[in-house]
């Protein structure tokens, strides 16, 4: 199984935010940027018998425009990736069906929003926007592949308790998961091979 971890990359130039002029992130690497490309390539990996290998994935969501905002528009690239690789491609901003998706052998892609101010709220997985790899699910609990896992992620303040790891697989309840996605709409991007 197939990890991608954008910290690993800062090598690679994955300029976004296009549509703003002067914005930072027009220079910006996979290490700032990544996360959605990084998830895309794993779940290539965990559902086909294919590589999307991480260069490709950058030149593609160049070609298709959906680096335009900061980082990458999924709602563009997702249904790019899904029908170039042979997925189906569906979107939920509910956990429950979610969970089954995952349970039938699916994989998700979830956009989590980071803090939230209004509500005294730390994000578990990132202090802004983040997407993250779902890759199972049983009754309490969802698998997580974070792209920017790094060993004392979550023993910030507000995030402590909140996971247990084995390994760089992150757990967390449905519960928390869905809280940290609650600001973001669709939250959940569904892939699955096609039946």
């Amino acid at each position: 199984m197939k990890y991608l971890n954008q910290l690993e990359y800062p090598h690679i130039p994955y300029p976004t935010d296009l549509n703003t002029p002067d914005s930072q992130m027009q220079k910006a690497s996979v290490k700032e940027a990544g996360c959605g490309l990084c998830s895309l390539c794993m779940v290539v990996d965990q559902l086909t018998m294919k590589t999307l290998p991480l260069r490709r994935c950058v030149a593609l969501s160049q070609k298709v425009k959906a680096n335009l905002e900061v980082g990458t528009n999924m709602k563009i690239l997702g249904p790019v990736v899904a029908e170039k690789y042979g997925l189906s491609y569906d979107t939920t901003d509910d956990i429950q069906v979610a969970v089954r998706h995952l349970r039938d052998g699916g994989c998700i892609i979830a956009n989590v929003g980071g803090d939230q101010k209004d509500k005294d709220y730390i994000g578990l997985f990132s202090h802004g926007g983040h997407y993250i790899t779902l890759i199972s699910a049983d009754d309490k609990e969802v698998c997580v592949l974070d792209p920017s896992w790094r060993i004392d992620k979550y023993e910030e303040e507000g995030r402590q308790g909140k996971v247990r790891m084995d390994g760089k697989f992150v757990y967390c309840s449905h519960e928390i998961l869905d809280q940290d996605a609650s600001s973001r709409s669709p939250r959940y991007y569904l892939f699955a091979r096609k039946k």
